[in-house]
């Protein structure tokens, strides 16, 4: 059974070091467990967790404002990976922008992160523009994608 719920600052301690861990796991220049607080403090931002079989499988960072949705961050349990899980928590994130009247979905993505890419266009992002040296930790650039909802 897959649950979606938000994480919050009340909660946050209870699932942080399962979150790090994810994080960790998944990124060459990690948050730390203060980014993951200001964002839960954050007024504009949604931090979702998504449990699968009672475990942590995952969990998504986005802001909500001037009818738009930036996602910031998104990673799933590197043994969950390849489930769909991605897509699902996608899918959960858009469901709340349209009901908040965001029309559109904002997101940088390395270039050399290939499965993340084909996530994001399997749920119909496209790319539309570059950033160059946007990522610290190798000088990579990013790709600018976007989704009309």
């Amino acid at each position: 059974m897959i649950s979606i719920f938000d994480i919050t600052v009340n909660n946050f301690q209870l699932f942080q070091n399962e979150i790090l861990y994810i994080e960790n796991a998944s990124f060459l220049s990690p948050w730390d467990t203060h980014s993951f607080t200001e964002e839960v403090d954050r007024p504009v931002s949604r931090l979702l967790a998504m449990k699968a079989d009672s475990r942590l499988a995952g969990y998504l960072c986005f802001w909500i404002f001037a009818g738009e949705i930036h996602l910031m961050k998104m990673a799933v349990h590197p043994e969950m990976r390849g489930d769909g899980l991605g897509f699902f928590l996608l899918a959960r994130m858009i469901e709340e922008g349209r009901s908040q009247r965001a029309e559109k979905v904002w997101l940088e993505v390395r270039i050399s992160n290939n499965a993340a890419r084909g996530l994001y266009e399997k749920a119909g992002f496209m790319e539309v523009g570059r950033r160059r040296g946007y990522y610290s930790h190798g000088k990579e650039d990013a790709i600018v994608m976007a989704l009309n909802i």
